[in-house]
Parts: structure tokens; C-alpha cells; sequence
């Protein structure tokens, strides 16, 4: 648990021993939907109780989940329909807080405030999901109602707890908990994100889902127009209203008074606690003392977590996105294929040219360590070093000057790693001071023998990319964003080569350069790029080294294997695009073009695509992501 979290122990009661059950009526159950409601009507209800979270239940009554205003945001975000039913939205994956999380989210009505607030706490530090709410239920599972942040803050204005609460600091007059100001528990400015009022409403919500913040504020150089948070989404949802809508517009048509929702830095935390609650607000807008100069926001959430030792939330653990490397393995036979014990150098080639693959568990003699990874590049270097394409696949990789006699740890992933973190451990690899990682092994006690689920490679990022079906996991890679022209090797940095070199030169370049392609121009006006690829189908085809690129080029559409389709792409073609590509032609390599002349300019690989969508682990975002950091701070 976090600092924020531990901040508490050993201290007073923060809530002056208020429990949960204190603050729900008897027989109150509050906003409970069922699963054949309509998005469009259980965000009504949602509104029309005030509510920003509502228990859902089957037809026998039994709890399936919770539905929060946080879900109707990202389904409003997502194009889904007011007509889609709740059930089809739990089916989607998308809910936050489905049946399977529920339990974590469960208090009974005896259950002190002080340890709710700390649940909160370790939800967000633990990156859960629906963190801001509670369900409250009985021992026999009976529905007592919801708990949220701003419910919090309401127990925060009773008088019994001011009386007797405890601010996790020394009582000492400037510390007493009537002089605790708002500026104390506040986001900074610095810390809130900020869009201007020509985005539309969609572009808005893409920064709070992006940031898992829940306020965004709307500002330009004249000031502030307001603040945009999840129940913006929700009214606008229940009504209808495009996307496409500009922000600037909404806030006129919802938000005419920007007073009540402005508080200044200086106010302590009972009159925002009471300003909240009074308005029914989960967000103010923090200004300095006699201006409307922004310097911050606070949520109702932050009111609830005020503690001994108050330091910005931050989760402890990233949010990866995108499918599991597992479920993309196991949806495609030929990530599992096994190349059999005695393969030739051939054979094995032929499977990796004709499957689309660059990699494949070899089976080898030993017992003891049955499986071993065979990769295009060790098929390249047999070829370009001579060995006899009838030689086993097995003797060429136990010959090796520096043979992988155990897998690096780093390159073994279990299948519940995400597609963004399967991404980051190959961009990591280098690192770890070894050769560029394309490929990583699945770890499965079921599968293939050996303990290995299957191989996934760099083209399987993109595969797993083109296959995303939710927008915001695919703005999550950064992959909506980026362009080709951001993350190529420009045409410069790429080996060349000359059509009469041979095979064998021009891979031999390759290996030089540590690079997994080379560039070619085969006739006037005409290029072209040599990759491992060409090695596989040489291979497969009883091509020799010594045959002219060419050559080689000329003939190539009559090998087995071969790519279907060009492999050029535009600069200015987003990532995502890109990706669509390699994943559709089974290529590794795009050759980037300027689209103004056609002229190439670069050459973007799989690893590329990879590092792009690495970079949201980083602490300074590659440029895939940096156009929301521009989004943050003054």
C-alpha cells in the first residue's frame, strides 16, 4: 500500500468513529438498475438521483456488477448507443467494476469510515477500478446502497466528526483541523490537465480517461470556461448529445455560473466540504485569494484521503492495454507450431516463410531442455555463413559461436501480460545487454511440451494493435496519434545496397549494421528493401547466396512465401495504419515514402512500432503520448 495509504495507522479516527451504516438510510438502497436496461436510461437514472454509481442486478437479483458515471463516459467516448443494453456492456469488458471485482468494492454497513477511506486508497494505489465507490452490503448479501467520495465529504460535515476528528497532525492551532486549507489538499496547477474550448466533447473526455483523472479544466489565454468531469458525460450522453459537440458549447448550455464550482486557495476544508455538499458538486475549482486565477482543483476523493501525510496519489502499478499475450497466442494456431525434432535448415524455413512467422520452438533432442527458440535471424546467419539448407536446424543452433544456452528471464512472460507490456519488456531488452529483442516466450503448463505456450514477436504487436476493437485502449498505445514520420529509421541510418551485390553481401551489410533490413533501389525509379526474411525464402527455395538481389527481387513473387501486396506506407500514415499493414501482409518491414512525390524516405520495422508504443511506460512519453502531457499544466 502506499504512503498515502499507511498514513493513517497508528493515528485517531479521521471520521470520528462514524460507520457506513451511519450515513445510508434504512431501506434506502438508492439507484439500483438491472442488466436489460438500457446505457441510455440507466444514465438518466444516474442523473436524475444524483447518484455517480449504481449497483446492477440480474433478473434474480443477484449484484453483477456496478455501473459508475465513469462507464457512461468511456461508453459515450466508445460510440456506443443509448440503446445498447447494460448487459452488452458488461459483456464488453469495458465495465469498470464487473462481477469479478465487486468483492474488492464490498463493505458491510458496520464498517468504519477510517477503513473505507483506506480502501479507497489502496484502490487507487493498487490501480483498481471504480476506486471513488463502495458497495455496501449485508451478511447475507442483502443491498444496503452505495458509498462514494462525496459521501465521505457529507460525514465530513457533520459536527460529531469535526468535533472529534483526527488530520493526522500534531494539535497544534495552525494545524487544528477549522485552519486545514484547500490549498493543502488540492491538485496544483501543474498537475491538472487542461483542454481548450474548441476541442469537442469526445477530445475532452479522451484526456480524462487517458490521464484516469476525473476533472479536466477548459481554459485559453482569456481565462477559464470551466471545468469538464464524468457527470458532463453522463448528462450529455442521457441527452443525446454528438460527441462531436464543442465543449465551449456545452459549458454555456450546462455550466451559465461558473461561482459556485470556484473556491478559493485559502478556504479551509470544511467550507469546500460544505460547498460540495451543498451544491451536490464532486470537483471545485481552486483560485487564488480575490482572483479567478486558477491554481488548482479538488475533488471530492481528495477531501476523503486527507491524511497524516499528504502527498499526491499516484498508482503504484501502470495500466497496461490491449489484449493478453496469451489470449493473442492461443487465437493463432501458428504461434503455438512446433518445428519437430531433426527439422532441416530448410524445413524449418519453409514453416516460418509460409506461416508468416519469424520465429519457432524448435524441438530438440535433449530431455532436459526439450524446446529451444529459432528465429529468422539464426535461418539468416546459416545461410549467409554456407551451411547446406539439409543440415538440422538443431546442429546449426548447438553450433553457434555464442549459443542461447537457457532463455534470458526477461524474454519469458506469463500469458496474462498485456500487449503495452509486452511491448515495454522487447524495448527493454537492450538494454539488458543483449541483441535487439523481437521475441518473447510464452510461458504455459498447458500448450506445447516443454512449459511453453508460444512465441510472440514484434509483428505480433502489431497484429495484436490492428486488433483492438476499443478506442481507448488503442489511444492508450499511442497509436491513434503517432505518425509513421515519428518513429522510422530515416533512409540515411539504413544499410544499402546495389542490385548486383548478392544475397549473401547484402545480408552480410545487414548483420553489420546490426539492422534487420536493407535498403535497395533494383531499377531506376524502383525500390525495393532486403530483410530475413529473403534469407527464409531462399532458404525454402533452394536459392544460393551467391544470386544477385536482383535477381533474386525479380523472381520473388513465384517463391513460397512471399509477401502479398506492397510494402510501402505514407510518412504521414498513423501508426495504428501501419500496423493494419504489417498485420494483413505478414511483413516486418514497411518501406516509408514521402506522400508528396512518392520518394522513399525511411524504413519502418515491427521493433520500431514496438518502441512507439513502449514509450507509455516512460517517464518522459515518446512522442506517441506527448500530445497529452502538452495537455498538463499551465
Amino acid at each position: 500500500m502506499g504512503e498515502d495509504a499507511g498514513a493513517q495507522e497508528g493515528g485517531g479516527d479521521l471520521f470520528g468513529g462514524l460507520v457506513v451504516g451511519q450515513l445510508i438510510a434504512p431501506g434506502a438502497v438508492g439507484c439500483k438498475l438491472l442488466l436489460h436496461y438500457d446505457l441510455g436510461d440507466a444514465a438518466s437514472a444516474l442523473e436524475a438521483s444524483g447518484r455517480t454509481a449504481a449497483a446492477v442486478a440480474d433478473a434474480d437479483g443477484n449484484i453483477v456488477g456496478l455501473l459508475t458515471e465513469n462507464d457512461v463516459m468511456r461508453a459515450y467516448f466508445e460510440g456506443a448507443l443509448p440503446s445498447n443494453s447494460l448487459a452488452d456492456w458488461f459483456d464488453s469488458g469495458m465495465a469498470r467494476a464487473s462481477d469479478l471485482v465487486v468483492q474488492k468494492l464490498t463493505v458491510r454497513p458496520s464498517t468504519p469510515l477510517s477503513e473505507v477511506a483506506e480502501r479507497m486508497v489502496a484502490n487507487v494505489v493498487n490501480g483498481n477500478t471504480a476506486c471513488h465507490h463502495l458497495l455496501v452490503q449485508e451478511d447475507d448479501g442483502r443491498l444496503c446502497g452505495m458509498l462514494s467520495a462525496l459521501d465521505m465529504v457529507q460525514a465530513l460535515c457533520r459536527p460529531e466528526v469535526w468535533e472529534g476528528a483526527y488530520w493526522g497532525q500534531e494539535e497544534t492551532a495552525e494545524a487544528a483541523p477549522a485552519k486545514m486549507t484547500v490549498q493543502d489538499v488540492m491538485k496544483p496547477r501543474e498537475d491538472v490537465f487542461t483542454c481548450p474550448p474548441s476541442d469537442s466533447m469526445k477530445e475532452v473526455l479522451k484526456v480524462l480517461l487517458m490521464s484516469q483523472q476525473n476533472s479536466a479544466l477548459v481554459v485559453d489565454n482569456r481565462g477559464i470556461y470551466g471545468i469538464v468531469t464524468p457527470r458532463d458525460a453522463v448528462r450529455a450522453f442521457a441527452e443525446g448529445v454528438p460527441s462531436s459537440t464543442k465543449v465551449s458549447d456545452w459549458l454555456r448550455k450546462m455550466q451559465p455560473a461558473a461561482g459556485p464550482r470556484l473556491i478559493e486557495g485559502t478556504a479551509t476544508v470544511a467550507d469546500a466540504a460544505a460547498m460540495m455538499t451543498m451544491h451536490h458538486l464532486n470537483h471545485l475549482v481552486v483560485v487564488a485569494p480575490g482572483s479567478a486565477e486558477a491554481i488548482g482543483t479538488v475533488s471530492s476523493l481528495d477531501l476523503a484521503l486527507c491524511s497524516k501525510a499528504r502527498t499526491p496519489v499516484i498508482r503504484s502499478q501502470r495500466q497496461w492495454a490491449g489484449p493478453t499475450v496469451g489470449e493473442l497466442v492461443t487465437q493463432q494456431w501458428h504461434l503455438t507450431a512446433v518445428c519437430n525434432k531433426g527439422a532441416s535448415l530448410k524445413e524449418a524455413a519453409t514453416l516460418l516463410a509460409t506461416s508468416g512467422r519469424t520465429s519457432t520452438a524448435l524441438a530438440l533432442s535433449d530431455e532436459a531442455a526439450p524446446l529451444r527458440l529459432l528465429t529468422e535471424n539464426d535461418l539468416m546467419r546459416a545461410f549467409v555463413y554456407g551451411w547446406e539448407p539439409d543440415g538440422t536446424a538443431e546442429s546449426w543452433l548447438l553450433a553457434k559461436l555464442i549459443p542461447r544456452s537457457t532463455m534470458p528471464q526477461h524474454l519469458l512472460v506469463p500469458p496474462s501480460v498485456r500487449l503495452t507490456e509486452a511491448a515495454w519488456l522487447m524495448a527493454q531488452a537492450p538494454k539488458q545487454d543483449v541483441d535487439p529483442c523481437h521475441h518473447l516466450v510464452v510461458k504455459g503448463a498447458k500448450g506445447m511440451e516443454g512449459g511453453w505456450l508460444g512465441v510472440f514477436s514484434a509483428l505480433d504487436v502489431a497484429r495484436g494493435l490492428a486488433a483492438i476493437d476499443s478506442e481507448l485502449e488503442v489511444s492508450k498505445t499511442g497509436a491513434d496519434q503517432a505518425k509513421v514520420s515519428v518513429v522510422m529509421k530515416a533512409l540515411d541510418a539504413v544499410p544499402t545496397c546495389k542490385p548486383t551485390d548478392t544475397l549473401k553481401e547484402a545480408l552480410e551489410a545487414m548483420i553489420s549494421a546490426k539492422q534487420n533490413a536493407v535498403f535497395v533501389e533494383h531499377e531506376p525509379g524502383k525500390y525495393d528493401l532486403v530483410t530475413p526474411r529473403c534469407a527464409l525464402q531462399a532458404l525454402a527455395n533452394n536459392i544460393t547466396s551467391d544470386t544477385t538481389v536482383a535477381e533474386f527481387i525479380a523472381g520473388r513473387a513465384n517463391y513460397c512465401g512471399a509477401p502479398e501486396g506492397p510494402r510501402e506506407v505514407g510518412s504521414d500514415v498513423k501508426l495504428l495504419d501501419a500496423a493494419v499493414v504489417m498485420s494483413d501482409r505478414a511483413l516486418h518491414h514497411l518501406l516509408v515514402q514521402d506522400p508528396k512525390d512518392s520518394k522513399p524516405v525511411g524504413v519502418l520495422s515491427s521493433l520500431d512500432l514496438v518502441r512507439a508504443v513502449a514509450s507509455i511506460r516512460s517517464t518522459q512519453p515518446f512522442a506517441s503520448l506527448g500530445w497529452l502531457w502538452e495537455c498538463k499544466g499551465p
